[in-house]
């Protein structure tokens, strides 16, 4: 199954495959494939599968995409294709790539820190805060009958002093 294997600036690595005809990749949790990293757009672009080749479309991300240090709209992706989302690199594997791929970087040195020792975790958010809460829709009934008792409070000690005087 063809994947891309990426690697974030503070060294995070990870895959992605694509497994559906289209894809969208970026950093908000609606898309199909999540890179957690600032420097991609939360709808960064769209992998799309015609039949018999893979491209990348990107969809006006603020840090773009980059072939060779330049900025496209479109990639077209042959096995090895090396691109960038943001600061992150990626290289496109398509089928029957992974062994090929995982046996070249087995061969080189894995470093112990820096760019490329830690793996990647993709519940890791960068960037624009936390995830978005959910709203209590139990909680505006409890203000409601909080302000009510406190108006039943306030007209019980106004008639209390009424009767009395």
């Amino acid at each position: 199954m063809p994947r891309i294997q990426f690697t974030t600036p503070d060294g995070a690595s990870g895959a992605l495959e694509l497994d559906a005809e289209r894809m969208s990749v970026g950093r908000a949790d609606d898309n199909q494939l999540i890179i957690a990293d600032d420097s991609v757009s939360s709808h960064h672009g769209e992998f799309a599968f015609d039949g018999s080749s893979w491209t990348f479309t990107d969809l006006g991300s603020t840090n773009g995409t980059k072939v060779g240090g330049s900025r496209v709209d479109n990639v077209n992706l042959a096995s090895g294709a090396a691109f960038q989302l943001g600061n992150v690199n990626c290289v496109f594997l398509g089928d029957g790539e992974e062994e090929a791929y995982s046996a070249q970087t087995t061969t080189m040195s894995t470093p112990s820190s820096g760019y490329g020792s830690l793996p990647y975790n993709g519940r890791q958010r960068t960037g624009f805060g936390p995830k978005v809460k959910q709203k209590n829709p139990g909680g505006a009934l409890v203000t409601l009958l909080g302000v009510a008792g406190i108006l039943a409070c306030g007209a019980a000690i106004y008639f209390a002093n009424l009767m009395g005087a």
